[in-house]
């Protein structure tokens, strides 16, 4: 199962074994940052095809 580990506004990183992926809103959610309570439903559907996925690689030792 994938660990995520949030940024705030910067995004949200989650880890997998398989993979390392770093996700950014195209705006600022509103609300509370931890996702309690309401949820926009309307953002939601914007967000669902525009936030930025970016696959990120660990260092490789040299």
């Amino acid at each position: 199962m994938p660990e995520p580990a949030g940024s705030g506004p910067g995004g949200l990183l989650t880890v997998a074994p398989d993979a390392r992926l770093w996700a950014v809103p195209p705006e600022r959610p509103a609300g509370d940052p931890t996702g309690a309570g309401a949820v926009d439903t309307a953002a939601c559907e914007r967000f669902r095809t525009t936030v930025t996925v970016e696959d990120v690689h660990a260092p490789q030792p040299h």
